[in-house]
């Protein structure tokens, strides 16, 4: 009894300390970077009445509203800060390093869970979607709930546990529409289970489960089938190639180097194995090697084969999706696999024999994590902040103020303080004939003109800014990450036109200024 206690002392204070150092990761620098388009959009929308939070997430989104919903209420209490909206992300990031705890526990034991919670605190595709307004880091614990709730269902089913699984698994459907792929994969691994003749299975009961889930998803069915058909016009998301997939599995990682570790450790879960025999002979060191024998078997092939098919069904399924219906397929839409592929890591680690071994293959993968995450943190992410607040200061009464693509529209709601007139040149799918269609149109009868050029690879600056210099001198130019802005004046007004800040020349190829 008292080796027990210690035991769990050990192990729990060990999760306490990956959980702190978890917590340090997604709270360190949250608030460094502007928001993005997306996060910009969840204030958006999350601002709303929630009825119009329901109607603006069929008509201009493709994911559920439950993470807007809470949102809603997270900004009420803490308010609309940069700091406050992404802490709620940080706080479901953290929440996940348990919860994986116990997944891996399940599956295979204490030391499996415990590593696979410190890969996962320091993951840094983790890491980033935790400082990200978005609903990826709810999508992962989420997904973590789900999955440990339906491992305890088979193992020993009851009212409690029942419940806690149809709970847990009917908000990962209203979070993000990958949470199906999990889903799928419960159900492919309870039909295996029956095939195979899994007597503690009670099928009936499993069936009443996913009932109750489709009926309580049954309010959104028919929203889904509708943001469904948009994706199906409108495929903003490449088609994926198999490149595609090799550089979803580095994000999961963290690096190529990470990646050739993993997937060396993954196959090694399969996988225990200790000496038998061994003599040294330093006199006859090949004869020495000989008489080495090692006893090598198999081990927890379930619980390794059940993380493999969530891997696979979470980025096989969309990928032959899009590859013959619509583009779906996106790596942050897939991030609860990441996971699984963390507790496969973890069994690899469990297996090795020696423990200095262990101890030396955790250090390789804090070290090597340690590489991105110091990257991330020290990268400039676009500077939506500094382009809106400058264009503010230097603002004048009359200006008109483009912004090609439009979808960028979100951000400057956040950050813009005073009144501009702004117009926005198409979406990333317009076409550039309608783009400049919009532009003539509003232009007419304005003598200075802003020009914000967000993610230029997307925007055809070289046609728009051939159309104003038509009518107007270049007198400024800034270039910021991620922005470039322009301004334009009539030539009839401004007669001895000045570039402030910039040169003319090479415009696109200035530097972003911090």
């Amino acid at each position: 009894m008292e080796f027990a206690r210690r035991t769990i002392t050990k192990y729990g204070i060990a999760l306490l300390a990956i959980v702190f150092l978890g917590l340090v990761l997604r709270v360190y620098h949250l608030a460094a970077q502007s928001l993005s388009g997306d996060e910009a959009f969840s204030f958006w929308i999350s601002t709303l009445r929630l009825s119009e939070t329901v109607h603006y997430a069929v008509t201009i989104d493709v994911h559920p509203p439950l993470y807007y919903f809470i949102l809603h209420y997270w900004m009420l209490l803490f308010g609309t800060s940069a700091f406050a909206m992404r802490l709620l992300s940080a706080l479901f990031g953290v929440l996940a390093i348990p919860m994986i705890y116990l997944v891996g526990r399940q599956l295979f034991n204490k030391e499996a869970g415990l590593v696979g919670a410190l890969i996962l605190a320091i993951s840094p595709l983790n890491v980033i979607y935790s400082q990200d307004a978005r609903m990826y880091s709810l999508m992962v614990l989420l997904g973590l709930l789900s999955t440990y709730f339906f491992l305890r269902f088979l193992q020993k089913s009851n009212g409690l546990v029942a419940a806690a699984y149809i709970l847990s698994t009917t908000l990962l459907l209203y979070t993000h529409v990958y949470g199906w792929f999990v889903v799928i994969t419960q159900n492919i691994w309870v039909v295996a289970l029956v095939l195979s003749r899994n007597r503690a299975l009670r099928p009936k009961s499993w069936v009443t489960l996913q009932v109750i889930i489709v009926l309580l998803f049954a309010p959104w069915i028919l929203e889904l089938i509708s943001q469904i058909s948009k994706v199906e016009k409108a495929p903003w998301i490449p088609l994926p190639t198999l490149t595609t997939l090799t550089r979803t599995f580095t994000a999961y990682s963290g690096t190529e180097l990470l990646l050739i570790l993993f997937f060396g450790l993954c196959l090694l879960s399969l996988f225990t194995y200790r000496k038998k025999n061994a003599s040294v002979d330093w006199k006859a060191p090949l004869k020495a090697l000989k008489s080495y024998s090692w006893a090598v078997r198999t081990s927890n092939v379930r619980s390794v084969l059940f993380l493999v098919l969530l891997i696979f069904t979470l980025n096989a399924v969309p990928f032959v999706i899009s590859r013959f219906y619509a583009s779906i397929y996106d790596a942050r839409y897939t991030i609860a696999a990441s996971v699984a592929l963390y507790l496969l890591v973890a069994a690899g680690i469990r297996n090795i024999s020696h423990n200095y071994a262990k101890f030396a293959v955790i250090a390789v993968i804090v070290l090597l994590s340690a590489f991105p995450l110091q990257a991330y943190y020290t990268t400039t992410a676009p500077q939506a902040r500094e382009t809106i607040n400058f264009v503010d200061q230097n603002l004048k009464s009359g200006d008109l103020v483009l912004l090609s693509p439009g979808d960028h529209w979100p951000v400057f709601r956040y950050y813009n303080y005073k009144t501009m007139n702004l117009t926005l040149l198409g979406n990333t799918v317009s076409s550039t004939a309608d783009r400049m269609k919009i532009l003539y149109s509003a232009i007419n009868g304005h003598n200075r003109v802003w020009l914000v050029v967000a993610n230029v690879s997307y925007s055809p600056t070289a046609q728009i800014l051939n159309a104003l210099n038509g009518s107007y001198e270049i007198t400024l130019f800034k270039s910021y990450a991620g922005y470039q802005v322009y301004l334009f004046e009539n030539r009839s007004v401004n007669s001895s036109p000045t570039v402030a800040n910039e040169s003319r020349s090479g415009f696109a190829d200035q530097p972003a200024t911090r």
